[in-house]
């Protein structure tokens, strides 16, 4: 295990996580990856960015169930916003800032050329670094079990 995967987990352990959801589920349901995200997100500027830029052994975001540790960003990560889940998560998470693919997105349509930028962009997504202006974390895990729910 490298560095940067123990140094997270170590981090996500204590954590609570929060799941935002337009469905009313019960405790107990275990979510899974969606099987339109790739569809539905691939329209985006950033989504094929990161992509094309996710190092090898990261956790694709079609494969991922997404999760916030702070209720209020449930919306900013592009959550569902009528129910709200705590959720735990069945195996390993990790922690990337949102505000990276909002970067990417200005970068491609301001000079979709300015492909060093482009990259380093990307990587700091990946790499978990905060972005310069201010943080809205998202973190990724193969699977999670619903534990309470509530009216959003």
């Amino acid at each position: 295990m490298n560095i940067r995967k123990f140094i997270n987990l170590v981090e996500n352990s204590a954590k609570v996580f929060y799941h935002g959801s337009s469905d009313n589920l019960p405790v107990g349901t275990i979510l899974r990856p969606s099987p339109t995200y790739e569809a539905d997100w691939t329209r985006t500027d950033f989504y094929d960015v990161l992509e094309k830029y996710r190092p090898e052994g990261m956790l694709s975001h079609k494969e991922s169930v997404f999760m916030c540790d702070n209720p209020d960003d449930l919306d900013s990560a592009g959550g569902g916003t009528e129910w709200m889940f705590t959720v735990e998560p069945a195996s390993r998470v990790e922690r990337h800032d949102l505000n990276w693919s909002s970067e990417i997105s200005m970068l491609v349509s301001d000079d979709p050329e300015n492909i060093e930028a482009i990259q380093m962009a990307a990587e700091a997504y990946w790499n978990g670094t905060p972005h310069h202006n201010d943080s809205v974390w998202e973190y990724l895990t193969p699977s999670a079990t619903v534990i309470a729910v509530e009216e959003f």
